[in-house]
């Protein structure tokens, strides 16, 4: 804000000025920066204390500070929303076709999507869509509104990145100082050269326009020197030094370089940098270059970061803007509200039975759960992480998850007091004898989160920060928030005759482990039969995210926006859900200069024209479009709806990515799990975590959905779920390893490690279905499908940590004494004094 508005703010009201100035504050990077300093400081302090007062004081500051953090974080920059719940920005783009010789050139779209799709979200937390329509047109759609960013974003679509490093006439001062005073261009420019303009800045950081005599290859040169977008292999922003972007070529771009320089005297001839025919920078040749260079000169707010995306995703052809307007939100006008409707019942059924079950620490675990919304939402608005409805129920499915650590906690600490021990023993006690479950489980999911978002591109990059975010949120809120309040509550006594339910205090024991054979047949007869299901289907499985199809649009002419509503499009759609071969989806399109467009998106031409006749007979705006056809035609006559046909949202590229990152992510989750307990669990894990994914997959096609890009996160979240699950059971199962005789059966030792967990797994996955079918039943369709699927992966995934993960161990033990790996596992960890303890 500058001196001026500060000024005028002042003159309306003083608190307003106030106001404006803690804004400032709380949003400026110095501030960020040193508070996220201190936090961290408190976080490494609380972990490093033994003594449970200075845990007690730096855990109550470090609440106190995160918190402020996040609600100041959440004031000052709020939260953004996704095209489907907001709606966004539309661009309709035509890809230019090349001209060589003469002839026009074919144009590789999915490689131009591609470009696209990187450029604008390399990161994947923007949920920018991008699809191909016809043969030559793309459609972009982004959840940004403000001019400024739609202006940014059209920039960087648009830019080919056509990068050329050209030789600058060594006499090129001379040759411009001799000016013809008739045409005040230079006398005598040499053939082969012209005169470009270079605009940077001095010393004192001021504009300077200047120009250069550069060179102008011939079609000759440029084939053996010319560096064009795909001799970049990477380009990245240097941090150390402002307005530079380090940019490395490949192979053969390295060769040309180096023939470029190898000829130019060192310390006197200089190299323009030419992008899109601009000198961004023109330095003095040094050193023969080959490999690596900078690019300087990129002063502008996030020039060089944008330059950086531009480079590392070029495109081989020009795209010219047809089209921009305003989208609707693309999963309904109320799919917010909804949401956010069911979220909020959820989590109120959540509290209300923690605190039957637990009394007065179930209003420990809501304070705790509080506190971790709070922060997760204060970290995705200071990072601008974009909340889409999946999103939400990601959120409120995490902190469902969330209630897991504190029941773990809490079943230990009943053990405890069962024991006869005080509360402060107790309480000391069940939170180390929970830390390895939950720190594993949690370490588990953070792993395969960060490969996913190593690898992957797209909404699961967008997935894995959003999980990686949730995962350390939840951390912090059952081993910090949570054993604080609980320290503060044995201060005043408030927890001397704490008592909990215990409802399955009286459940029969049960032999898991001898239910393994019988079990296996069952679960390997039901995924044959769904797998033939499946394959009898084929492609009818796929959603139109997965296959693509054809668009139906209807242009509505400024003037006429009240014959055709979106909202009477959209519900005579609904309608036809059983007929057509998958469901179709509505969208709004805005433009306030020239009309508004309604696009319907269908799996095929036939569905596309069953749902055309279905709006002629059953919608009166409809027939308008139709019974002006043969009168005169002008600016606002109505026109039949046009129809295209549009790529898939999900392509090969993103198939192929996404199975490697969930390939590699498991093979993390293994490797993790053998460091930590021994191979036959991290087999046992995978193959547990793998039936999962394919079970879910299996249900939900034997169910009637359409696979689409909404159950993407559904699949990647029940993975999660499954492992944190099994990981829970598997630490009980090691931890009686340790102490169980030497002649007592593993059998017996994993059946009675089940069945003291069986409490835990069934209250936290009665928890989770609970806020799931808040979702299911009201969070409106756009909820329906991922809900449904995630009701099926919550009762997969308990199914299998207890009747599959476990069963695996035990038989991948038989080979080798797992009694004794563990239990030496466990002495080579612990300092010999704990050990004889």
């Amino acid at each position: 804000m500058n001196s001026s508005s500060l000024f005028l703010a002042a003159e309306d009201s003083s608190s307003s000025a106030v106001f404006n100035a803690l804004y400032g504050f709380f949003s400026s990077p110095f501030f960020i920066f040193v508070a996220g300093l201190v936090l961290l400081g408190l976080f490494f302090w609380y972990l490093a204390s033994d003594q449970d007062k200075v845990k007690r004081n730096i855990g109550t500051f470090f609440i106190l500070g995160i918190s402020t953090f996040s609600i100041a974080s959440l004031l000052t920059n709020s939260i953004r929303y996704g095209i489907d719940i907001k709606g966004g920005t539309s661009f309709t783009l035509r890809v230019v076709p090349n001209i060589i010789d003469g002839m026009e050139q074919p144009i590789d779209m999915d490689k131009a999507c591609t470009a696209i799709q990187e450029r604008l979200d390399a990161s994947g937390t923007n949920e920018v869509s991008v699809m191909a329509q016809g043969k030559d047109k793309i459609l972009i759609q982004v959840p940004v509104t403000e001019d400024a960013e739609v202006n940014a974003l059209r920039d960087n679509v648009t830019r080919i990145a056509k990068l050329e490093l050209l030789k600058v006439h060594p006499n090129s001062d001379a040759i411009l100082a001799d000016i013809d005073p008739e045409t005040h261009r230079p006398r005598a420019v040499p053939t082969g050269f012209r005169v470009m303009k270079h605009v940077f800045d001095d010393d004192q950081g001021k504009k300077v326009e200047s120009e250069l005599v550069i060179e102008r290859r011939s079609n000759a040169q440029s084939q053996e020197v010319y560096i064009t977008g795909k001799d970049i292999a990477s380009a990245n922003p240097d941090y150390q030094r402002k307005g530079h972007v380090n940019v490395s070529l490949s192979t053969s771009g390295a060769y040309k370089m180096k023939k470029l320089t190898s000829s130019m005297q060192l310390g006197r001839d200089r190299l323009a940098v030419v992008l899109d025919d601009k000198v961004v920078s023109a330095p003095v040749v040094q050193n023969t270059l080959y490999k690596e260079f900078s690019i300087s000169g990129l002063d502008g707010k996030g020039e060089a970061e944008n330059l950086s995306k531009i480079l590392s995703n070029p495109l081989t052809n020009k795209l010219e803007v047809l089209g921009e307007q305003k989208v609707s939100a693309s999963l309904g006008l109320s799919a917010l509200e909804q949401g956010e409707m069911s979220g909020i019942i959820g989590l109120l059924f959540v509290f209300a039975f923690v605190y039957v079950y637990y009394r007065f620490a179930g209003i420990v675990a809501m304070m705790g759960l509080a506190i971790n919304a709070i922060v997760l939402l204060g970290i995705m608005s200071l990072f601008g992480f974009v909340l889409t409805l999946p999103g939400i129920a990601g959120i409120v499915l995490t902190l469902g998850i969330a209630v897991d650590a504190n029941v773990l906690i809490y079943e230990r600490m009943r053990e405890e007091r069962e024991q006869g021990r005080s509360f402060g023993t107790a309480l000391r006690n069940s939170f180390e004898k929970a830390f390895s479950a939950i720190f594993d489980s949690n370490i588990t999911s953070l792993l395969t989160a960060l490969i996913l978002f190593w690898l992957a591109s797209g909404s699961i990059k967008g997935f894995a920060v959003t999980t990686s975010v949730g995962v350390l949120t939840s951390m912090i809120g059952a081993l910090i928030v949570t054993r604080v309040l609980f320290y503060w509550a044995d201060r005043f006594g408030v927890m001397k005759d704490a008592k909990f339910l215990n409802l399955f205090k009286n459940l029969k024991t049960v032999d898991f482990m001898g239910k393994a054979r019988i079990v296996t047949v069952s679960t390997i007869s039901v995924l044959v039969l769904c797998a033939g299901y499946a394959a009898y289907k084929g492609e009818g499985c796929l959603g139109i995210d997965f296959t693509g199809g054809s668009s139906l649009s209807y242009n509505i002419p400024l003037g006429k926006e009240d014959l055709l509503k979106y909202q009477d499009v959209d519900a005579a759609v609904s309608q036809l859900r059983g007929s057509l071969s998958k469901a179709a989806t509505v969208q709004e399109f805005t433009n306030p200069a020239k009309s508004n467009t309604i696009q319907i998106r269908c799996a095929n031409e036939q569905d596309a024209k069953l749902v055309e006749d279905y709006l002629k007979k059953n919608v009166s705006g409809v027939k308008a479009f139709y019974a002006e056809t043969d009168a005169p035609k002008d600016a606002d006559s109505l026109e039949p709806p046009s129809r295209e046909t549009v790529s898939a949202l999900l392509g090969e590229t993103f198939f192929n990515t996404a199975i490697w990152a969930l390939a590699a992510g498991m093979f993390g989750i293994m490797m993790y799990l053998a460091l930590r307990y021994e191979w036959s669990f991290a087999i046992g894990a995978l193959v547990s975590t793998l039936h999962d994914i394919v079970a879910v997959i299996l249900l939900v096609i034997v169910f009637g959905m359409e696979l689409n890009i909404i159950h993407i996160s559904a699949f990647l979240t029940i993975a999660g779920y499954s492992i944190n699950d099994t990981i829970i059971i598997y630490d009980r199962i090691r931890e009686r390893l340790r102490v169980a005789p030497e002649d007592e059966p593993i059998k017996d030792i994993m059946n009675e490690a089940i069945n003291s967990t069986l409490s835990r797994t069934l209250l936290t996955s009665l928890c989770t279905l609970a806020v799931i079918a808040c979702l299911f039943f009201f969070g409106g369709p756009a909820m329906r499908d991922f809900s449904a699927t995630m009701m099926i992966g919550v009762i997969v995934g308990t199914y299998s940590s207890i009747f599959i993960a476990s069963p695996v161990v035990l038989a991948c033990s038989k080979k080798h004494n797992l009694r004794k790996e563990v239990q030496a596992a466990h002495v080579a960890t612990v300092p010999s004094s704990s050990a004889d303890e």
